[in-house]
């Protein structure tokens, strides 16, 4: 994992409560320099198997929750693919 990425997104979005989509379009505009597409593909896996694991984990805290367990994943799964396909669409691999 690239600790300098894995640190602007903690600061961006934990930090300051800015939207994930707002990161990945400030870090496609290069607003911190230039990073390998590995690196920011990778980010965004780790950020949605740790958010589809939150899902599952409050899927088991009760009967609501279970019931829309799988729709919010499908929700969560297409909204990260839709954002890896942008960073995929804008910069070359390397």
């Amino acid at each position: 994992m690239n600790e300098r990425l894995w640190g602007l997104y903690a600061e961006v979005c934990e930090d300051e409560y800015r939207p994930l989509e707002e990161f990945v379009d400030r870090l496609l505009a290069g607003e911190w320099g230039s990073f390998p597409q590995d690196d920011v593909l990778e980010l965004l896996r780790e950020l949605e198997g740790r958010v589809l694991s939150n899902i599952r984990i409050k899927a088991g805290e009760g009967p609501q929750y279970a019931a829309l367990a799988d729709e919010v994943a499908e929700r969560t799964h297409a909204e990260f693919a839709a954002l890896a396909e942008r960073v995929e669409r804008a910069r070359p691999a390397t």
